[in-house]
C-alpha cells in the first residue's frame, strides 16, 4: 500500500511545509531559470520494511496514515533513522504534535506579516565576541533559535571549503542542540567545534560572534516571541580590529587560538 495523495496534502498541511524536528522551511526559493528545491521528506515513524527503525509496531493498514508519517528536513530524516533508540515512536508523535500545535498558534495569533524586531529589554550587541574555544559557541548555539553568518570573499578554494564547513556544523548544532540532553553529548559537540575552530587559527582565520535579542511579532499587537539570533563571522586576523571589551583596539598583532576569549572582534 503506498501513502495516498489525500496523506501527502495532509502531511505538508499539517506540518505547514516546515520540519517537525528543526522547524525550517523545507522549500527553497526558486531562481530566474529553475523551480524551488524541495528536501523535505515524507517520514515514517515505524518503518514499512520488516527491519527498518521502529518496525512491527503497527498493523500494514495503519503504516501508511498520515498519523503514522511526519514531515521532515532530510537530513532529520537520516537521523531519526540513524538513531531509533533516541528517537522513539513516543518522541517522534510528541515531536509532531508539539510542531503541529505550534503551527496552528501561528496560524491564531498572527493576522499580519511576520517580521524580526530588536528586543528592547536587551542592549543590541556591536563587537563581535573573539571566539577561541568551543565551550562559548556552544552556549551560544543553545540558546538561539536562528543563525546567520559572513564570511569574506576571494578566498582560497581550500580556506573558503574550510568556513563552510565550519558554518555548515553551526548550523547543523543549531538544529540538534535542543535534542541533545546528556553532558557526553553536550561535551562531543564543544569539542566538534573546537576542531574547527583550531584548524582555522592554523590557517589564521579569527571567528567571532554574538546572539541578538530578536522578537518575532506578528503586527497583531500582542506581545512577541522570543528569537535569539546567532550571528557568526570568520574573518583574516590581518583584515580583523580586536578590541576590548569597551571597544577600545588593542595596539598588537591580532591574537591566536590561546587569547582569553573576554577579548572583542570587530
Amino acid at each position: 500500500m503506498a501513502v495516498s495523495e489525500k496523506t501527502r496534502k495532509i502531511i505538508w498541511c499539517e506540518a505547514g511545509g516546515r520540519c517537525a524536528i528543526c522547524r525550517a522551511q523545507v522549500v527553497t526559493p526558486g531562481t530566474d531559470c529553475d523551480d524551488p528545491s524541495v528536501f523535505g521528506e515524507e517520514t515514517h515513524i515505524v518503518a514499512r520494511s520488516k527491519g527498518g527503525p521502529r518496525a512491527g509496531l503497527l498493523d500494514d493498514a495503519s503504516i501508511d496514515s498520515h498519523t503514522n508519517m511526519v514531515l521532515l528536513y532530510s537530513k532529520h530524516h537520516k537521523q531519526i533513522d540513524d538513531q531509533p533508540g533516541h528517537f522513539t515512536v513516543d518522541r517522534l508523535c510528541e515531536i509532531k504534535a508539539k510542531h503541529a500545535a505550534w503551527m496552528r498558534s501561528l496560524g491564531e495569533t498572527t493576522p499580519g506579516r511576520l517580521k524580526l524586531v530588536p528586543d528592547p529589554e536587551f542592549p543590541q550587541p556591536r563587537i563581535l565576541k573573539l571566539i577561541t574555544r568551543g565551550n562559548p559557541l556552544w552556549n551560544m548555539i543553545k540558546s538561539s533559535v536562528t543563525f546567520e553568518y559572513a564570511l569574506p570573499d576571494g578566498l582560497p578554494e581550500e580556506d573558503e571549503d574550510l568556513i563552510l564547513e565550519f558554518l555548515d556544523a553551526v548550523q547543523d548544532y543549531c538544529d540538534i542542540a535542543a535534542e541533545l540532553h546528556s553532558v557526553r553529548e553536550n561535551r562531543d559537540a564543544e569539542k566538534g567545534l573546537q576542531s574547527y575552530l583550531s584548524k582555522l587559527d592554523e590557517r589564521n582565520f579569527l571567528v567571532g560572534a554574538f546572539v541578538r535579542h530578536m522578537l518575532l511579532i506578528d503586527g497583531s499587537g500582542q506581545e512577541g516571541t522570543p528569537w535569539p539570533m546567532l550571528r557568526v563571522e570568520v574573518q583574516p586576523a590581518s583584515h580583523a580590529t580586536i578590541t576590548d571589551g569597551s571597544g577600545r583596539p588593542y595596539p598588537d598583532e591580532p591574537p591566536s587560538a590561546g587569547t582569553p576569549d573576554e577579548k572583542q572582534s570587530a
